[in-house]
């Protein structure tokens, strides 16, 4: 809602968490993730009513606390729906794909959003989630992707939370199963190694030894083929 400041404007105040963007919800996961940071009011302000620190240091602090008690839902968490892969915006359909069919270049540059900032949620969905037919591409990154990102950054978060829930767990499943593989190939190879470096081995023992965890290995392989992205 619309709250008007005397010499100071008007600010829109969200009274729901239908009324907070993506953007705005992203500063706040960014703000709360300090878990060394004190409880700021002017932080939360200034994320919320989308104002800069100037504009609220100067607010009377009986209006601080008016806009902050229409803005007691904070003290709640967003009613997210079901996890879905497709999200309807504008009358267009958008859809992630699941982990099988994603391609290698729209992993790789999601992966880089989430290294460099696991609270970008528009940057990833403007890359993995598309319009059928759409590739991820150079074409994609120069033509379609600031505009899709600023779709994404202002349209509500309860309505985007499905489709952001449902590449989430995905990618976290993915990650944790490859990293799983990885550091069993590890403990594996290590096997190997010492094997070939006991003295207590016969040579036909070493070689059958070796011939069980390359086994053990072509089969980790095969079961994470699935997993990994080609």
């Amino acid at each position: 809602m619309e709250e008007n400041i005397i010499d100071l404007g008007s600010v829109n105040v969200p009274t729901s968490w239908d009324d907070v963007t993506l953007r705005i919800f992203s500063e706040l996961e960014r703000y709360y993730s300090d878990k060394d940071k004190d409880f700021d009011l002017r932080e939360v302000l200034h994320i919320m009513i989308d104002k800069d620190i100037d504009y609220v240091n100067a607010l009377p602090i009986n209006i601080a606390e008016k806009i902050m008690d229409k803005m007691s839902f904070l003290q709640t968490e967003p009613d997210i729906k079901e996890p879905t892969n497709k999200i309807e915006i504008d009358g267009e359909i958008y859809e992630v794909n699941i982990m099988e069919k994603m391609k290698t270049g729209e992993f790789v540059a999601a992966n880089r959003i989430i290294d460099l900032d696991k609270f970008n949620y528009a940057a990833i969905l403007a890359i993995i989630c598309r319009k059928n037919g759409e590739i991820y591409d150079s074409k994609f990154e120069a033509e379609i992707f600031d505009k899709r990102l600023k779709m994404f950054e202002e349209t509500p978060v309860t309505k985007i939370m499905p489709v952001l829930s449902f590449f989430l767990r995905s990618y976290v499943t993915l990650v944790a199963l490859s990293r799983m593989y990885s550091e069993t190939e590890a403990a594996v190879n290590l096997i190997q190694k010492d094997i070939e470096n006991s003295q207590n081995v016969g040579a036909l023992k070493k070689l059958y030894m070796r011939w069980q965890t390359n086994k053990l290995l072509k089969s980790l392989k095969s079961s994470s083929s699935t997993l990994r992205i080609h």
